[in-house]
C-alpha cells in the first residue's frame, strides 16, 4: 500500500523512463515528486496513468503537471490524465481541472485537449458521471527561474539545449527540507544545466548513443544524436557536478546493431569516475537523510489495486 514520505523526505519514482519509441517496460517520460503534502508530476508521457495506477495510486493524485518541452513522448499521457481523473472511482477521483504548466504554447494544448476530449466528456455529462469542468485543463505560461514555492517545495525550470529548432526545452531542479534533486530532461550538453545541478543530491540525465559508421550512413540517426548527450558528454556532466547519486534515463540506444548499455557506462566512466545507476520505470529513490533507492519489485503495493 502507497504510504506517504516522512515529513524531511523528498521523495521521487520514475514512472517513465523511455523514448517515443512504444516499450512495454519504458514509458514515456514522467516522473512522481512528492514532498510533504504536495505531489506534482514532471512530464506526463504514455502510460502515466498505468503507472500510478500500479502504485495503487488514482489519477487524482496529482493536479498539477510540468510539461519540460513538447516531444511527444513527454506530454501524450495528458489527455489520459485529463479524461481518465474525472471519474468519481478510486482510480480517477480528481475533484477539479487539471493544472498543466508548460513553456510558451501550452495554450494550443489546453485548447486541443478541451476539443479533443468532448465526445467522452459529453457522454458522461449526459449520465450524470462527471463534471465536465473537471475535465478541463487550465494553461499556465513558464519562463526559466522558480515555477512552483509552496509547502516548502521549490522546483527551479532550468533551460537547457534540445537542438537548433527547440529553443523551449527544460530541466528542473526540485529542493524540499534541504534535498536537491536534478533531472536533465531532454538536451545536449549544456552549461547552464551544469551550472544549475551543483549541489545535488541526485541527479538524473539523459543520454543517446549511436555508432559511427551508422551515423554516416543514416542522417535520421545522426539528426537524432544532434538532439541528445553522448556518453561522454553526460560522464563530463556528472564530473563537472558531482551529484551523490547520477542515473541514466530516457536512454536513446539507436538501431540497427545498438549500442550497448556496457559500452554507454564504458565511454562515461571514461570521463567520470562516481557511482552511476541505469533508471528504469517505477524506480522510487527517498532522498532523506540517505538515499534511498528501491525497485518496484522490491517497494510496497497495492493491496488490491483501484
Amino acid at each position: 500500500m502507497w504510504l506517504p514520505p516522512a515529513d524531511d523526505v523528498l521523495r521521487v519514482t520514475l514512472l517513465g523512463t523511455g523514448i517515443p519509441n512504444a516499450q512495454v517496460n519504458a514509458f514515456g517520460t514522467s516522473t512522481l515528486i512528492e514532498a510533504g503534502e504536495e505531489r506534482i508530476l514532471i512530464d506526463c508521457g504514455r502510460g502515466a496513468v498505468i503507472r500510478l495506477s500500479q502504485l495503487g495510486l488514482g489519477v487524482g493524485h496529482v493536479d498539477r503537471i510540468f510539461l519540460s518541452h513538447y516531444h511527444s513522448d513527454h506530454f501524450t499521457g495528458l489527455f489520459d490524465m485529463a479524461m481518465t481523473g474525472t471519474i468519481r472511482q478510486n482510480f480517477g477521483g480528481r475533484n477539479g481541472p487539471l493544472h498543466v504548466l508548460g513553456p510558451p504554447g501550452i495554450e494550443r494544448i489546453a485548447e486541443g485537449a478541451w476539443i479533443a476530449t468532448a465526445p467522452d466528456r459529453d457522454i458522461r455529462v449526459a449520465d450524470n458521471e462527471i463534471d465536465a469542468e473537471h475535465m478541463r485543463i487550465i494553461p499556465h505560461e513558464y519562463a526559466e527561474g522558480v515555477v512552483y514555492d509552496q509547502g516548502g517545495l521549490v522546483i527551479k525550470a532550468i533551460k537547457v539545449d534540445h537542438g537548433d529548432f527547440i529553443d523551449i526545452a527544460y530541466g528542473f531542479r526540485v529542493e524540499y527540507a534541504g534535498r536537491v534533486f536534478v533531472h536533465s530532461h531532454d538536451t545536449r550538453y549544456n552549461e547552464n544545466l551544469i551550472a544549475q545541478a551543483h549541489g545535488a543530491d541526485v541527479f538524473v540525465h539523459e543520454v543517446a548513443a549511436a555508432r559511427q559508421e551508422i551515423q554516416d550512413k543514416m542522417p535520421a540517426i545522426k539528426l537524432v544524436m544532434e538532439h541528445h548527450a553522448s556518453p561522454a558528454e553526460v560522464g563530463r556532466v556528472f564530473a563537472q557536478t558531482r551529484p551523490k547519486l547520477a542515473l541514466l534515463t530516457h536512454l536513446v540506444l539507436l538501431k540497427p546493431d545498438p549500442v550497448s548499455i556496457n559500452e554507454v557506462m564504458q565511454e562515461l566512466a571514461a570521463e567520470y569516475d562516481g557511482t552511476v545507476m541505469v533508471a528504469e520505470d517505477l524506480l522510487s529513490i527517498e532522498i532523506g537523510r540517505n538515499i534511498s533507492v528501491i525497485p518496484f519489485h522490491r517497494g510496497a503495493k497495492p493491496d488490491g489495486g483501484l
